[in-house]
């Protein structure tokens, strides 16, 4: 491959000197002005530039800054010339940016071997970005459909879960849409309390916060009426029966150990509350875990939108209603101020989030 020179001299005896030395190896475009180099720049795309220092309007100094100024440009290599005794600006010309200089009177043999290492230099280099880029893209796919896969197994595990309750996929996709809008919102609105890597951490293991009750009995699942205090307990337990199992499957994945960290504060504590009356420690407060503190104001929003069998589903207004005001089974106290806050702010979005994935069990069968 045949390199493209720039140069440019305001001295048409310099150019055809340089063009003489240089046309049998490489393809030469000459200019005389700083101008004009700018100008042809875009289309030229050079390999190497050859700049004379020394001429009038725009001197070689400001086409090096110009340059330089530039992301399109700054990588091409700029070899300048100056006076065999002009220290001044070799050290100016290298300080703004060139990276190398010929002297005059011109010696070929020495401007071919300086343009031929720069030219070669610059190829090299650019091989090995291009390089970069391409491993760099296949990484990032490959991290993509980890990512993916990871959140399908999350999903399944979270489906399979609840397969005995009369819960539905639908449920854990909402449970995570909601999840994401709210704490992406939260780490936008309080940066300095939730990242949003985080907040993304959370988003994807929200779905797997009941995940403890596939050990409740189906028929405390499915029971219509009133629980027994008994059967509240086989109900409660689920919080640390998933919190468990999740913390068997940390020590089985050590480097997701800390993702996983996050999923077991959920499973654990969604059901605290933030005055200390929630199960299954009665936390209060900031003893509760963040990621737990967002997923239990979006859990009960779910839950009263849902309709099922042994109730109907709440409008987005009577749910935002009950939360923000109470109704005497669910109270604002519940909730930690900052994430209520936050949850009023993004009202709209979770409304428009939940009618856009209903219950399809439950809305397309009278029988249920």
């Amino acid at each position: 491959m045949r390199h493209k020179i720039l140069v440019v001299d305001d001295v048409q005896t310099n150019l055809d000197l340089l063009e003489g030395i240089l046309e049998d190896t490489y393809d030469v475009v000459a200019v005389d002005s700083g101008a004009k180099a700018l100008e042809i720049l875009p289309d030229a795309k050079p390999d190497l530039i050859l700049l004379d220092l020394s001429m009038p309007e725009m001197d070689g100094f400001e086409l090096l800054e110009s340059i330089r100024r530039n992301k399109h440009y700054e990588s091409i290599p700029v070899i300048f010339v100056t006076g065999s005794d002009d220290v001044y600006s070799e050290e100016k010309g290298l300080r703004l940016g060139a990276v190398d200089y010929i002297t005059k009177p011109y010696v070929p043999s020495v401007i071919r071997i300086k343009i031929h290492n720069h030219a070669e230099l610059k190829t090299y280099r650019d091989n090995l970005e291009a390089a970069v880029a391409k491993r760099t893209k296949e990484l990032e796919e490959r991290a993509q459909e980890i990512y993916e896969a990871h959140n399908v197994t999350i999903m399944g595990m979270s489906m399979v879960s609840e397969s005995h309750d009369k819960i539905t996929g639908a449920h854990l996709f909402r449970i995570k849409n909601l999840t994401g809008i709210l704490a992406t919102h939260f780490a936008k609105k309080y940066p300095q309390i939730l990242s949003k890597k985080t907040a993304e951490i959370i988003t994807m293991y929200s779905p797997l916060h009941d995940i403890g009750k596939a050990s409740v009995p189906d028929a405390v699942l499915k029971k219509q009426g009133k629980l027994t205090d008994e059967e509240f307990d086989q109900m409660k337990a689920h919080t640390k029966d998933g919190a468990n199992l999740l913390r068997e499957l940390a020590k089985m994945s050590p480097n997701e150990r800390k993702p996983l960290k996050i999923a077991i504060e959920i499973a654990e504590s969604h059901h605290e509350k933030f005055n200390g009356r929630g199960y299954p420690d009665r936390l209060a407060g900031e003893e509760i875990p963040l990621s737990a503190r967002i997923v239990a104001i979006v859990d009960i929003y779910d839950a009263l939108r849902s309709p099922r069998p042994y109730k109907p589903g709440f409008t987005h207004a009577e749910a935002m209603d009950i939360i923000l005001n109470g109704d005497g089974r669910t109270e604002p106290t519940h909730f930690d101020p900052r994430v209520l806050d936050a949850f009023r702010d993004m009202q709209a979005d979770l409304g428009a989030a939940y009618d856009a994935n209903p219950d399809p069990q439950i809305a397309n069968s009278d029988t249920l």
